[in-house]
């Protein structure tokens, strides 16, 4: 079979030699069942199939050990060799030779195959009865489809040699997969036949194993560095590259290192200050850390945190570095604008929308370091800690998880940036960068973290909630409000809008009523409580006047019967100036239901006929006006109540009590 492994000396010359085998020579292993195959029976080519007994006087075997004083010991008189003094000369030779040896070797001799082995081959038996002088097939009958035809290979004359063979054996009642090198050659009789079959073995389970689990290890670690965001490699003493990563690799445009040098990705001041550190490193046996511009595949230098840390031999000699060196860029671009000079630093650390922090790892605690800045961070202004969670509660809400991430990335090694919003409640939301980078301590691992936010803005865009299931419908509206410059966000039932109501800048949401009205109806409650969301419903309302009339009465802005979505947007634009982030002062009671007393009766007749969802057109038909008058009498009565808009009209109608009807 095909070798995976470099290829070892003859083992029959090593046997032959009597080279020591180390004491775990033989390994307990694990093996998978094969079928058993038969072999005939071996003739020698001068035997005529008879049993070998030439004269050798095997009684007196001058070999010492367990394996030869239990061969002297055996009644082989019953045996198909007979006993030992008429054993032929050439198993007597043989056996003397295998029983001096320190390396497990064995004998399968005559028509029967009988077995004889020496010491070292005992660990190979474990767990097996009695071995010795019986049909070597009896005793690995769950390999002999393997082993069987070598061996018949090597009693017609034909040796063989194999590595990391798979053999399956049982040992102690347990089928387990076992590999070995072996090397199966004839052994001749006294008159010249082939009497036997030696075996040189050597166990390579536990290498084999080792070498799999090696390389298993290698790649699940090549896996891991590939993954994480910084760059790894491995180089010999003298800096030349032998191994990276894959993010290192596409950083430098290397697809191998070849013999590229760490030193020739590094900007050349940099050259000295690291041999000085690397020569510390050396006299200490520790490893170090420094800053470094390294070139990348577009000719650019960037600065990252390098961390290097020498490997050593069994005498303590350094045969090579491993590194690693995370981008720190964006935070010394960050640092270098804020130090060019001491006023300009002390302004920066002065600005109340700019915040320098530390944050200890293990308990999360953050402190901000220009106090000043702090209280406008919900921070205690006096520097008192605050853990990271409770900090990230007065950040919006679609932002906190990323926000909370930024602290585990940081504390692995990395740094981090990330935009974040803070709705302040008396405004347009801020906006804001955080860039987040690790302190490592003498020894490397990453204790605190640091960083700084800055403002870089507020957010004015404009925002529209789309509630409607019908995609078709929501993707037309979506391409009109951003035609106007909206932030479209969907939602797929008016339940989703509810849960992240309170969470949501303020805008206007467009609700689809055409497939579940109570549902629609439910999230209007809601939104009634929620000042800075105004809202608009779409749907067909031609036959479904008293819905509009309920709408309404719940603040919906405008009700819209079957709209383009162009006319959808211009009603959120209008709609939009509703939203305020404070609740709006509405009208007492008593003080709306003065001022409704206060109308005329064409006019209170006009309203009557409004809350009861009538349009112009008909309460003009009902009062038997035209609906130019009817228009008239709206508009003067909207005045006298002091309101701009049907919505605002049907509302203050409901806080009076009128009930509406002609």
């Amino acid at each position: 079979m095909a070798n995976s492994f470099p290829a070892k000396g003859s083992m029959t010359n090593m046997c032959v030699s009597g080279i020591s085998i180390p004491s775990e020579r033989m390994f307990q292993s694990e093996v998978m069942s094969l079928p058993e195959r038969e072999i005939g029976s071996i003739k020698g080519s001068s035997s005529g199939g008879r049993s070998f007994r030439h004269a050798g006087d095997a009684s007196s075997l001058r070999a010492s050990g367990r394996m030869a004083d239990a061969i002297r010991q055996a009644d082989w008189s019953r045996s198909t060799l007979g006993p030992m003094e008429g054993w032929d000369a050439g198993l007597t030779g043989a056996l003397e030779t295998i029983l001096e040896a320190r390396f497990p070797m064995f004998i399968a001799w005559g028509d029967e195959l009988t077995f004889f082995f020496n010491d070292a081959y005992e660990p190979a038996l474990l767990g097996k009865r009695a071995c010795l002088g019986e049909p070597i097939r009896t005793i690995f009958p769950e390999a002999w489809s393997r082993l069987g035809p070598l061996i018949a290979q090597a009693a017609e004359g034909q040796a063989s040699y194999f590595e990391d063979f798979e053999v399956p054996l049982v040992r102690n009642a347990r089928l387990s997969s076992t590999w070995w090198s072996f090397s199966y050659s004839p052994l001749r009789a006294e008159d010249g036949s082939i009497g036997g079959v030696l075996g040189v073995v050597y166990e390579t389970t536990r290498r084999l194993l080792s070498d799999e689990a090696l390389r298993s290890s290698e790649a699940a670690l090549r896996t891991v560095t590939d993954m994480t965001p910084g760059l790894f490699w491995r180089c010999e003493a003298d800096g030349r590259l032998t191994w990276i990563n894959q993010r290192l690799q596409a950083y430098l445009g290397l697809e191998q290192p070849g013999s590229a040098h760490w030193d020739d990705f590094v900007w050349p001041e940099d050259v000295a200050t690291a041999r000085k550190a690397i020569q510390d490193c050396i006299s200490t046996l520790r490893p170090f850390e420094l800053q470094q511009r390294l070139r990348g595949a577009d000719g650019r230098y960037r600065w990252f945190m390098v961390r290097c840390q020498q490997m050593l031999d069994g005498e303590g000699q350094i045969t090579g570095w491993c590194g690693s060196a995370i981008d720190i860029d964006e935070w010394r671009t960050a640092a270098a604008a804020v130090s060019d000079s001491a006023g300009a630093l002390h302004d920066f650390l002065g600005a109340g929308a700019t915040l320098l922090w530390v944050a200890d790892v293990q308990t999360r605690w953050v402190t901000p370091v220009n106090t000043q800045s702090g209280s406008a961070w919900a921070l205690s202004p006096d520097g008192e800690p605050m853990r990271w969670d409770q900090w990230a509660e007065t950040i919006h809400g679609d932002d906190r998880a990323q926000f909370m991430a930024v602290f585990d990335r940081v504390a692995s090694g990395q740094t981090a940036q990330s935009k974040f919003r803070r709705v302040t409640g008396t405004g347009p939301a801020r906006r804001f960068q955080l860039t987040a980078f690790p302190i490592g301590d003498a020894e490397g691992r990453v204790r605190r973290i640091g960083g700084l936010v800055v403002e870089i803005g507020r957010d004015l865009e404009p925002r529209a909630y789309l509630v409607d299931p019908d995609p078709t419908r929501t993707n037309a509206l979506s391409q009109a409000f951003a035609r106007r410059g909206f932030r479209v966000r969907n939602f797929s039932s008016p339940a989703d809008l509810e849960a992240v109501s309170d969470d949501l800048l303020a805008g206007c949401v467009i609700i689809g009523v055409d497939h579940d009205l109570d549902a629609v109806l439910k999230a209007a409650v809601r939104l009634q409580q929620a000042s800075h969301l105004s809202w608009i419903a779409i749907g067909d309302f031609e036959a479904r006047l008293e819905d509009v009339v309920r709408l309404m009465k719940l603040g919906a802005s405008d009700v819209l019967s079957c709209p383009a979505p162009e006319a959808v947007a211009d009603a959120g634009q209008a709609a939009l100036a509703l939203a305020r982030p404070e609740p709006a002062r509405v009208a007492a009671p008593e003080s709306a239901r003065e001022r409704i007393e206060n109308l005329s009766r064409r006019e209170r007749e006009v309203l009557d006929g409004l809350v009861a969802g009538g349009t112009n057109k008909t309460i003009a038909q009902k009062l038997q006006l035209s609906p130019r008058t009817v228009e008239s009498h709206r508009s003067h009565l909207m005045d006298r109540l002091g309101v701009s808009s049907l919505a605002d009209l049907v509302r203050l109608a409901g806080e009076a009590g009128v009930q509406g009807g002609l």
